[in-house]
């Protein structure tokens, strides 16, 4: 399964209706139903906020919403366009903007699946892995040498907290967590220990 990289807009005009994707991350379904909540908020003037997202390691929680077109001509196109790129833990939005000529539910289907699909394109996608999130304690001499090691690795240090010692909360896929315990273990001289706060998709 894949995820986007980030979040992007795009926006295409079929017979003067304004078609704006826009794709979001998401973790769980009442992240996604946030944020559509925001948009609908932030966006009042717009015809039709139409949506659907997908999360779990598989997608296996996916949602749509017509919101006001005809059955199944908005939402199910836009789930499809996630189906079909293999992408989870996402949401897309396509706002649309009335233009005064109906599109018929074939053009309907086509503008919002175009739509989503163009989101995701400029979403970029990336392989999903689980992931552990560490925190790892270091006396502050060290800390460049872990942060060398993780930029070198493709690792993602989530904070530094300052105290006694600098604790860095970072995220290491499940798969590599063996090869940041060898060398932590090593840069640290065995005196000190990380612990796991859990495991997560990302």
């Amino acid at each position: 399964m894949k995820t986007i990289s980030r979040e992007a807009e795009c926006s295409l005009e079929i017979k003067r209706s304004r078609f704006i994707g826009r794709s979001f991350k998401c973790a769980t379904a009442d992240e996604a139903l946030a944020i559509v909540k925001r948009i609908q908020e932030t966006w009042r003037d717009a015809t039709h906020h139409c949506w659907a997202y997908r999360v779990g390691t598989t997608g296996e929680q996916a949602r749509y919403d017509n919101a006001g077109e005809p059955h199944g001509t908005a939402g199910p196109p836009i789930l499809d366009a996630l189906k079909n790129a293999g992408v989870t833990n996402a949401l897309i939005v396509v706002t649309r903007y009335y233009g005064g000529t109906k599109l018929g539910a074939g053009g309907l289907v086509r503008a919002y699946g175009e739509a989503a699909k163009r989101a995701l394109e400029a979403s970029g996608l990336t392989e999903l892995r689980q992931m552990k999130e560490i925190r790892a304690p270091l006396p502050y001499n060290l800390l460049s040498p872990l942060e060398s090691y993780m930029a070198r690795e493709g690792f993602e240090i989530a904070a530094r907290d300052f105290g006694e010692h600098v604790v860095i909360t970072l995220r290491v896929p499940s798969d590599r967590e063996a090869d940041f315990r060898s060398f932590y273990t090593a840069l640290v001289g065995g005196k000190l220990a990380y612990i796991v706060l859990g495991e997560r998709t990302g």
